[in-house]
């Protein structure tokens, strides 16, 4: 009998459990069903605030015995009335935030590699500018983890990007997405993402690395990367013991070595560091500055002090340690007067440079890769500025060189394509 019993209460769970799943697979379905009839923009159009939005009640003048009374809420309501005919939703120049966050667009990228803080910044930078010709808002989505795990950072060290940046998760089927700028290193025309209704445009860059997507605005990029307080506090007491009272000229050469190694970017090398070191100074000393000095940010120490630049005629040669990543960025942007990136692939010594106070002189080597063949090599002119000073090295020495890539190859330049494919 009792076996039975538990029998038959195991096939009534048993029979709970199938509805239950039979229940939850029709409410599933059912939401699939209603996502697939909905499109995009008739989702978004649903989120637009009615006018008016809140609206008070008129109130009934019988109430009021006192005749003045009346006569001075009469007139309190036809200002208000007049008020009201002013200002029309479509007119109004105080949106509501329901109003600012429904006609909110936005802009955001692929995101097959994250990278470190040069090419975060380089991303954000990049769809900032498209952002600002397009009339849309840059974001990061959520779903990639390991991009937010980098958000403290940029909170610390970029606190303004991380207050303009969005962070948004829409439904993929919700966002418009096209093939833009899917080479790392190549300019892409902004034109194309004009005019498009869609409140989410996704492009399939992922990288993005030309600075002539934000160029235009530069002087917003400088305030949106302008280094957060605790950093510069930090750095401040770091520099005063370092520099002491060393008020010199500072020229800066960043050093990238380590993952560069094994990498198809080319590390920095005492074959060209030396000489576009001694190139510097000779050009710094004939555009009458005095007194220089030599600063070294980066990650190989041992290789910077085994350089032999002791008689070069810098007054002081510093080679701190390399501190955490965001206070080295910062003590470049902050503290140098010249740059010479020694590996020109180097996003992280790029951004210093671009960052620097503005007319600081850049030199950079013209090799980027090992082999100088790969699209970094090939797009150099979208991704470096043209008042920067590219140096080759002929017979041991750094020399100005005045072609790019292609230029030197006899070769066309490689630029955008015509239109823009969706990206399925």
């Amino acid at each position: 009998m009792t076996q039975s019993n538990n029998r038959l209460v195991i096939g009534v769970l048993a029979l709970g459990t199938l509805i239950f799943i039979l229940f939850c697979m029709s409410k599933s379905s059912d939401r699939d069903r209603i996502k697939a009839q909905v499109s995009s923009r008739d989702f978004y159009e649903s989120l637009r605030p009615q006018c008016p939005i809140i609206q008070c009640p008129t109130p009934d003048l019988s109430l009021f015995n006192d005749s003045e009374k009346v006569a001075a809420v009469s007139t309190v309501l036809q200002q208000q009335k007049q008020q009201q005919q002013i200002k029309k939703c479509k007119n109004e120049t105080t949106k509501t935030l329901l109003e600012r966050a429904y006609e909110r667009k936005y802009i955001g990228c692929n995101f097959y590699a994250t990278g470190g803080i040069g090419n975060q910044i380089w991303r954000f930078a990049s769809l900032y500018g498209l952002g600002r010709f397009t009339g849309r808002n840059p974001y990061f989505e959520a779903r990639n983890p390991e991009q937010m795990n980098n958000l403290m950072e940029i909170a610390l060290t970029f606190p303004m990007m991380h207050e303009v940046l969005q962070v948004k998760n829409p439904p993929d089927n919700f966002v418009k997405k096209f093939h833009f700028a899917d080479d790392c290193c190549k300019f892409d025309d902004p034109r194309k993402l004009l005019d498009w209704p869609d409140k989410y445009i996704k492009v399939y860059g992922d990288y993005m690395q030309s600075y002539k997507f934000f160029h235009p605005y530069r002087d917003e990029i400088r305030q949106i990367f302008d280094c957060g307080l605790t950093i510069k506090m930090s750095l401040n007491a770091f520099t005063e013991e370092l520099f002491q009272a060393d008020t010199s000229f500072k020229l800066c050469a960043h050093v990238r070595r380590g993952d560069f190694l094994t990498d198809i970017m080319l590390e920095s090398k005492e074959d060209f560091t030396v000489p576009a070191i001694n190139y510097a100074y000779q050009y710094l000393i004939n555009k009458g500055h005095e007194n220089i000095s030599m600063l070294f940010i980066g990650n190989d120490l041992p290789f910077v002090k085994n350089l032999p630049i002791q008689n070069v005629g810098f007054q002081h040669i510093y080679t701190p340690e390399s501190r955490i990543r965001g206070e080295d960025m910062c003590l470049g942007i902050n503290y140098c007067d010249a740059m010479i990136m020694t590996a020109s692939g180097s996003t992280f010594g790029w951004w210093i440079s671009y960052l620097m106070k503005p007319n600081s002189t850049i030199f950079y080597n013209a090799q980027i890769t090992d082999n100088a063949d790969f699209t970094k090599d090939i797009h150099d002119f979208d991704i470096f500025p043209k008042e920067w000073i590219m140096l080759s090295l002929k017979d041991g020495k750094a020399v100005k060189e005045t072609q790019w890539w292609h230029q030197r190859r006899g070769l066309p330049p490689d630029l955008p394509p015509k239109g823009m494919q969706p990206w399925i």
